[in-house]
């Protein structure tokens, strides 16, 4: 099978590298406000979720990149 040429696929990496940032961004935002909402409500365990749950985000979004490189590599 023929690799796609660089005008196709560099746009799309643009993009991707664009989408990547922007989820670690709210990654992050959700992880500052869950951890406001342990502090304020510290006496419920209602938060809790929402910090792991973002923080898990993080990790998968910033490990997909690799993935993604390890799968797309040329042979």
């Amino acid at each position: 099978m023929k690799p796609l040429p660089g005008t196709v696929t560099a746009p799309l990496l643009q993009i991707l590298g664009w989408l990547g940032w922007l989820v670690l961004l709210i990654c992050t935002a959700r992880i500052i406000w869950t951890a406001t909402l342990l502090v304020v409500r510290s006496h419920r365990d209602e938060s809790i979720e929402g910090l792991i749950g973002a923080l898990l985000a993080g990790v998968i979004v910033g490990s997909a990149g690799l993935i993604a490189g390890a799968l797309y590599a040329p042979v």
